[in-house]
């Protein structure tokens, strides 16, 4: 419930750039010479605002199920996605252009520059791309890991990871098995997925453990639980993903055997429950045996380094939702949070992969951050294709 009063007041509070663009925008259709447009200045910004009321029941009784038909839910939830982050940016573009205006007015007196349409606009254009085509477009990332110690017969072992579903009345149980489809295609030998199962709500486990367990994969399948799924219940989630034939590795591992080899597998709860024991999680590993950590949340690495675990595979991120990644990984909301944003970061012979999410939260839009299914290939140290992905993995050391 607090959780729900928290987003009530962010809500509340972006009420504030909404105003500013639905009375810009009252203003423009006002000027204009058609008296068509003129029937529109208060009807259109009034329905782009109203679309709040909903959102507020929306959060306030987002542990049920949705009452409304699925389709209408989703165009509602676009369309005030679309608008309310529009406005946020807009705010902000009209903040930052009228600085610059501001600037050049004191240098050179005269008629202030009024913004331009294309960029007035530009900012709801984005938010309804992030909406529509962003937040929904699942990316498939191909990476080589280099694993110290990694036996012969693991070389080219197959790892796909799906990570924070997000299972829940807006990424419904036909979403989830979109994303279960597109996880099978790339024929796994091992499935992971690193927490976050369910948004808030042990309602939607069960969707949720359905559509990992019809992944097809041949050492198994397993899971960690995430902070979502530990706010939802930790327990209840556990049970369906066992029911679905998902081994849930809370603090503790499994041996993964290959042609008499064996790979240490281990998962942690999430460092958020006050649960994590790594010490547990590693109890039984084999002298020398090469490790896999499946850990929610990736600010744990530090300690599975210091363990000496080769791979910790992590989420939790989104890779911010909001970012530029593409022009350099700290371009992230995530870094507000995290050093280690997403993708693949290397210190020593210790790697960790953060995986961006194939579901999403409010807002539920991306931009330069799109979701994700990653296939991760084991490869040894001195393996070329493994010297090659040292190379590509960013390198970190602590402050």
């Amino acid at each position: 419930m607090r959780r729900a009063r928290f987003y009530l007041l962010v809500l509340s509070l972006t009420l504030l750039p909404q105003v500013l663009a639905a009375r810009h925008l009252v203003g423009f259709l006002r000027a204009q010479d058609d008296p068509r447009l003129h029937a529109l200045g208060w009807t259109v910004p009034g329905l782009l605002f109203a679309l709040n009321v909903p959102m507020a029941f929306e959060i306030a009784g987002r542990k049920r199920k949705a009452l409304l038909p699925p389709a209408l839910a989703a165009v509602l939830q676009t369309g005030w996605t679309a608008w309310w982050l529009g406005s946020v940016l807009y705010a902000v573009v009209l903040g930052i252009f009228s600085l610059g205006a501001a600037l050049v007015w004191l240098v050179q007196p005269g008629p202030r520059a009024e913004l331009p349409l294309w960029l007035a606009l530009a900012p709801f254009a984005l938010s309804f791309y992030g909406a529509v085509f962003g937040a929904r477009a699942l990316q498939r990332e191909k990476v080589t890991v280099p694993v110290a110690g990694l036996p012969p017969q693991f070389r080219g072992l197959r790892i796909v990871q799906l990570s924070d579903l997000h299972s829940g009345r807006h990424v419904t149980a036909a979403r989830l098995r979109r994303i279960a489809r597109r996880a099978a295609r790339l024929q796994p030998d091992v499935l992971v997925v690193t927490g976050d199962i369910v948004h808030n709500s042990i309602a939607f486990a069960r969707q949720a453990a359905e559509a990992i367990g019809s992944i097809p994969s041949r050492l198994g399948a397993y899971a960690c639980l995430g902070n979502h799924d530990f706010w939802a219940g930790a327990d209840e989630v556990e049970r369906a993903l066992e029911a679905a034939g998902v081994q849930v590795l809370r603090n503790r591992g499994v041996l993964l055997r290959k042609d008499g080899a064996g790979l240490w597998l281990c998962g942690v709860d999430d460092p958020w429950s006050d649960r994590l024991d790594l010490d547990a999680a590693l109890r039984d590993r084999p002298e020398g045996a090469a490790t896999v950590l499946l850990s929610h949340q990736p600010n744990t690495w530090p300690l599975a380094q210091a363990a000496g675990v080769h791979l910790q595979l992590s989420g939790h991120t989104h890779g911010g939702q909001l970012a530029m990644l593409w022009l350099h990984r700290s371009l992230s909301l995530a870094r507000l949070i995290t050093p280690f944003v997403a993708g693949l970061y290397r210190a020593g012979e210790s790697y960790l992969y953060v995986n961006r999410g194939a579901g999403s939260v409010m807002p539920l839009a991306r931009i330069g951050a799109r979701p994700e299914v990653t296939e991760l290939t084991l490869v040894s140290a001195g393996d070329p294709a493994g010297v090659s992905a040292a190379e590509v993995a960013l390198a970190w050391r602590p402050a």
